[in-house]
C-alpha cells in the first residue's frame, strides 16, 4: 500500500483570534464584491490572457484599492479575478448556447404537471451543437458547461413564463 500525507489538517482559532478573524473576512467580503462591480462592465477582458495568478490581472485594471494590508489585498484580487475568470468563461458558454435556446426546450404545464426542462433535447441540441464545432475545428471540449447554462437559460425561461 502506498504511503500518502494528509496536506493539511482542519483547524481551530483561539477563541481570542476568531473576532479579529470574522473581522477580515467581513472587510474582504466587502472589498472583492467591490473589485467585482468595478470590473464587471469589463467582463471581457477575464477571457483571454490566463497566464499567470488572477490577481495580476485584477491589478492591471483595477482603479482603486481596498487599503487594506498588501498580502490581504492580493487575496482579495485573487479571489476577485478567479470570479471574473470563471463568469467572464460562462458568458462565452451562454453566447455559444444562444442559437439553441427556444421554447422547444420547455415541456409546458399539462394538468397538474408543471412545466419543466427536456433534458434530452437539451443534450441532442448541445451534441449537434459540439459536432458543428468539431467540423469546424473549434474546441468542443466543454459538453457538460454547455448543458448546464443552457439548462440555467431554461430554469429562468421556466419561472419567468409559468411561475
Amino acid at each position: 500500500m502506498a504511503k500518502t500525507q494528509t496536506l493539511s489538517f482542519p483547524i481551530r482559532l483561539p477563541n481570542a483570534m476568531q473576532a479579529e478573524a470574522l473581522r477580515l473576512l467581513d472587510a474582504s467580503s466587502i472589498a472583492i464584491n467591490e473589485i467585482i462591480t468595478d470590473l464587471w462592465p469589463q467582463l471581457d477582458l477575464f477571457v483571454a490572457d490566463r497566464s499567470g495568478p488572477a490577481w495580476k490581472q485584477v491589478e492591471r485594471h483595477l482603479l482603486r484599492r481596498s487599503g487594506h494590508g498588501n498580502r490581504q489585498e492580493r487575496c482579495e484580487m485573487e479571489q476577485a479575478g478567479r470570479l471574473l475568470r470563471a463568469q467572464a468563461t460562462r458568458k462565452q458558454v451562454f453566447h455559444t448556447v444562444l442559437p439553441l435556446l427556444s421554447e422547444g426546450l420547455i415541456r409546458g404545464a399539462q394538468g397538474k404537471r408543471p412545466a419543466k426542462k427536456d433534458h434530452w433535447e437539451i443534450k441532442e441540441q448541445v451534441r449537434t451543437l459540439r459536432a458543428h464545432m468539431q467540423d469546424a475545428g473549434e474546441d468542443a471540449d466543454a459538453f457538460m458547461a454547455m448543458t448546464n447554462v443552457l439548462e440555467q437559460a431554461c430554469n429562468r425561461y421556466i419561472r419567468e413564463l409559468y411561475l
